[in-house]
Parts: C-alpha cells; sequence; structure tokens
C-alpha cells in the first residue's frame, strides 16, 4: 500500500461524522493540549506524548495531500 491509498483510508475512516467526533473524544481524553508530570511516574509524560502524537497523524494523514500529489499541481 502506498502513502496515497494509506491516506484514503484514513480520510474515510475520520472524515465522516461519526469519525470526527470519534477523533474529538480520543483528543478530549488524551488532553492534547497539556503534558504534566503529575504523576511520580517519569514515563507517564512519554505516554501523554505519545497519545498526542497518535493524534497529530490522524490529524496529517486526514488533512495532508502527498508530495506528489503537490508536485503535479504546480506548475
Amino acid at each position: 500500500m502506498n502513502q496515497k491509498e494509506l491516506q484514503e483510508h484514513y480520510k474515510r475512516v475520520f472524515d465522516t461524522e461519526s469519525g470526527k467526533q470519534v477523533l474529538l473524544d480520543l483528543e478530549r481524553v488524551t488532553n492534547t493540549t497539556r503534558v504534566t508530570a503529575d504523576s511520580p511516574n517519569p514515563y507517564s509524560a512519554i505516554f501523554v506524548v505519545a497519545q498526542q502524537q497518535l493524534l497529530k497523524r490522524i490529524r496529517n494523514m486526514t488533512q495532508l495531500r502527498t508530495a506528489k500529489i503537490e508536485k503535479d499541481n504546480v506548475k
């Protein structure tokens, strides 16, 4: 599977109304706006950042077009 096909799969899942609601809920439960060190566990911040990066990946894959598509449209 190439990058364009993968992006299309992401779009099919997350560009629907249901997919958008799921993504909003994931952002809410992962608290994407901050990283805290409230816990004595030193790995807790790493876990939160990993969650945030996963959501960022989903957003990027549903919004960005591949470089090849962009290059083809540049004249």
